[in-house]
């Protein structure tokens, strides 16, 4: 759920753009959250109060937190929201500003990303304990 939120962010961050969203790398940090690095800088994360994660990004902090469809709200920095739940391949579905993202475990351990404009994302799990996308 953490990696998710954080890539999440990352790919909002780059308001849309397949290629920043897809060469994001992160692993585990000592706060309980996650460092992650991409093409315009890098985030940290770490557990809230409300159950969630706070993200700090180059472009400002994301807040989540549970909700009661089983998924997450999280709240941008200017203003964005998404809201994700569980769909029926095992993932998540997201809804944002640029439309909705649909997600489903991979093969290789990892979740495979639809994004709104068709492209997809394929996202693993690297040596570190998190996750590498491309």
């Amino acid at each position: 759920m953490l990696f998710k939120i954080t890539a999440l962010a990352f790919m909002l961050l780059f308001a849309g753009s397949d290629a920043g969203w897809a060469q994001t790398s992160c692993r585990p940090n000592i706060f309980g959250g996650m460092d992650c690095s991409g093409p315009s800088g890098g985030s940290w994360s770490q557990p809230n109060i409300f159950g969630g994660y706070d993200t700090r990004t180059p472009g400002g902090t994301w807040q989540s937190q549970p909700n009661i469809f089983g998924g997450s709200d999280i709240r941008g920095p200017r203003g964005q929201s998404i809201q994700s739940q569980p769909n029926i391949f095992g993932g998540q579905d997201y809804r944002t500003p640029q439309g909705t993202i649909q997600s489903q475990p991979n093969i290789f351990g990892g979740q495979d990303y639809r994004l709104p404009g068709g492209g997809t994302v394929t996202c693993t799990p690297n040596i570190f304990g998190g996750r590498d996308c491309r």
